[in-house]
């Protein structure tokens, strides 16, 4: 029973994998779906008008830091983001450790050549271990998905033959976003409680506290099918920490969340307050082959 409720408490650990988050409280099953989001609920009323936003971004005559004063913290984010998405080649990475019993390791990494897409994600540890690999070939295209076996933390063996093929809408039905979406939260004036906006050297510093709830509605459909969880994840706390650089292309983001999570259940208490880290980049890097694999030491090299 003990070896059960271990590998429970792990499998739930690395949930936030594509998400990416840590923080975990695993104590109880909630209610119906209802008791978290009412019947009709629409998540797109608590969304950015990210094409109103970035049109009132782009009549600017000033396009940096100093430009967007009068903009709020949400609304500067997803400039970033939109930026972000339309850079013809970026890449970004995330490594982050989540102490249950055992320490949990979450690497996760994104490419995008054109319109050609890349996300490579895994977990591991001396109990569980996962790994899943996923192209999107064209804006519109299909997302083939190769589930993998990791080796360690950083390396992980994948199949020749794709797992499984999703269109887009039934891959975002699945996993919450589209690859090409890039960003899981739901980050819009509606969704922050607070947030301050500081300068360090030429960065700027956004920290947002955003609602646990209305934030993370497609981060709980994929949490909720990549660990099989019994319920949709309550949210108790999302802070999120962006640094952007002056012209806001985003450099760097740190995660600190905590959720409850059930599974069959079981009420298993683990507990993490470690912080997972992202790290974005522009420019082009090639996107691995199904049998080749992800530097993820690129972050020493590039430190």
């Amino acid at each position: 029973m003990k070896k059960l409720l271990l590998s429970y408490i792990l499998t739930v650990g690395i949930c936030a994998v594509a998400g990416i988050g840590t923080g975990i409280v695993l104590k109880k099953t909630i209610g119906p779906i209802d008791e978290m989001y009412p019947p009709g609920f629409d998540p797109k009323e608590f969304s950015p008008d990210v094409d109103a936003i970035w049109k009132k971004y782009e009549g600017l005559s000033d396009k940096t830091i100093n430009g967007v004063r009068s903009f709020s913290d949400a609304e500067v984010m997803n400039v970033a983001f939109e930026k972000f998405r339309r850079m013809p080649n970026c890449y970004f990475y995330s490594i982050g450790d989540a102490k249950t019993i055992v320490t949990q390791t979450v690497r996760n990494a994104f490419i995008k050549n054109g319109d050609e897409y890349y996300e490579d994600q895994i977990s591991h540890s001396s109990m569980v271990a996962l790994a899943k690999r996923s192209y999107q070939h064209g804006k519109d295209g299909p997302i083939i998905v190769h589930d993998g076996t990791p080796r360690d933390s950083e390396h992980a063996t994948f199949p020749q033959t794709p797992t499984k093929t999703f269109e887009k809408e039934e891959y975002k039905e699945y996993l919450g976003k589209t690859l090409d979406e890039m960003f899981i939260y739901v980050i819009s004036d509606k969704t922050t409680i607070d947030s301050s906006r500081t300068t360090r050297g030429d960065d700027v510093v956004i920290k947002m506290n955003l609602n646990p709830n209305l934030s993370t509605f497609y981060y709980k459909t994929q949490m909720l099918n990549l660990s099989g969880l019994s319920n949709l994840p309550p949210f108790e706390e999302v802070k999120l920490t962006y640094t952007l650089s002056k012209d806001l292309v985003l450099k760097h983001l740190s995660i600190d969340e905590t959720f409850t999570a059930t599974k069959e259940g079981i009420p298993v208490p683990a507990k993490t307050n470690d912080i997972l880290e992202y790290y974005y980049h522009v420019g082009e890097m090639k996107i691995p082959s199904w049998n080749e694999e992800f530097d993820f030491s690129i972050k020493d090299k590039e430190a």
